[in-house]
């Protein structure tokens, strides 16, 4: 059967479209209501088969991830072979943005089903609270918009505060801990972070926990999206994404920018792609607010490598976000101001007493990752002494 839907963006319509409803195929777009609130990734540009490619990726790609750990068991509880089914029962919402899709003759509002005044996936702190999806979702949730490998789930916990729980992809679960080591460095310089704690559920299996950095009005809209707003020309990608966010009125991009390099080739990040950083938007007035707290932190510190791995891999970690490489990445940003050499000691000693945390980390690896980490700020160090960096 084929059906109509929405696109929206709060209240307003913005596409009108057709899909199938076997295997959740785009069929065509009826009607282009507003381009100013497409997604950025989404262009109009008078080339509707160019159009309905791209909306129907964004659809897509919206859901879970068809590398997600646990996929096929979500597939299974809810009994559906298509992910694309569950994006659409859920209305395509998700506690980042406030696009969401619903059929043409549906009347309910923004009010009645976004995921920040409503309640879903409500766990009391005295049961067995798990981070990965169960039967107990309930609809509509996030849980079926949300990207990623990694196990994760959205709740709202006791405060009615909307919390990502987020656990592990290897067997040495080190994930977590990383993500408390990176929030409390950057807390010790001020950067701004998404705050992160560590907590473990019944069977002490360790996951991460944070509050989402969105709300009502304020959304985040990634780089992908930003850089895809305008042609690069002769521009390298970070030089094109500070100059589209200043240009939107976002003050002191560069500086955020640069924090975020810094902290990526210290702790060794390297999962900072395009759809790990960017803005926060007001979804009223489609203004650009300011560069978005930094976040997912913990693909970094050896995560995924054996200690052999930790021994041949070196002082550098694979770049995404502006390079290939974190260190190379160091020579486009400008002198920290922010960075104390005094505050090397209080770098390891964060590392030192949250890797300890974690019982599956024996003491070798734990001094080759400290070892590494100290040569890493070495470097850094040496940088600013040498005042090597842009001024």
């Amino acid at each position: 059967m084929i059906k109509n839907y929405f696109l929206k963006h709060k209240n307003i319509n913005v596409v009108e479209f057709l899909m199938e409803d076997e295997k959740y195929n785009l069929l065509g777009v009826n009607s282009i209501f507003n381009t100013e609130r497409l997604p950025f990734n989404i262009l109009y540009r008078d080339n509707m088969p160019h159009f309905i490619v791209q909306l129907n990726t964004w659809i897509s790609t919206r859901g879970l991830s068809g590398s997600r750990k646990d996929l096929n068991e979500i597939k299974r509880l809810f009994n559906t072979d298509e992910k694309n089914e569950l994006i659409i029962k859920s209305f395509g919402l998700n506690v980042t943005d406030h696009y969401w899709i619903c059929e043409t003759d549906n009347e309910k509002k923004w009010e009645d089903v976004n995921c920040f005044d409503n309640i879903f996936d409500e766990i009391l702190l005295k049961s067995n609270m798990d981070f990965s999806i169960d039967k107990n979702v309930r609809n509509p949730s996030p849980n079926f918009c949300v990207d990623g490998s990694i196990v994760k789930r959205w709740i709202v916990n006791e405060n009615k505060e909307r919390v990502l729980l987020k656990g592990s992809m290897y067997g040495i679960m080190q994930e977590p801990f990383n993500e408390i080591i990176a929030s409390d460095i950057m807390r010790e310089f001020g950067i701004n972070h998404v705050e992160y704690n560590l907590k473990r559920n019944n069977d002490f299996i360790p996951y991460s926990e944070c509050n989402t950095m969105s709300d009502k009005d304020n959304e985040y809209i990634n780089a992908n999206w930003v850089l895809g707003l305008e042609d690069y020309g002769l521009k390298d990608t970070y030089t094109h994404f500070i100059d589209i966010c200043t240009r939107n009125g976002i003050k002191d991009v560069k500086n955020r920018i640069d924090e975020m390099i810094a902290i990526d080739f210290i702790i060794g990040n390297d999962d900072r792609h395009k759809g790990n950083f960017g803005i926060i938007r007001n979804s009223n007035s489609l203004e650009w607010m300011n560069i978005a707290p930094i976040f997912d932190n913990g693909n970094s510190l050896f995560y995924d490598r054996t200690d052999y791995d930790i021994d041949n891999f070196g002082i550098d970690s694979i770049g995404k976000s502006f390079g290939d490489s974190n260190r190379l990445q160091l020579n486009l940003i400008n002198y920290p101001e922010w960075y104390k050499n005094s505050c090397k000691n209080n770098i390891i000693e964060i590392v030192d007493l949250h890797i300890s945390k974690n019982e599956r980390i024996n003491q070798k690896r734990k001094d080759k990752i400290i070892n590494i980490t100290e040569k890493r700020i070495e470097i850094f160090e040496n940088m600013i002494n040498n005042k090597t960096f842009n001024h």
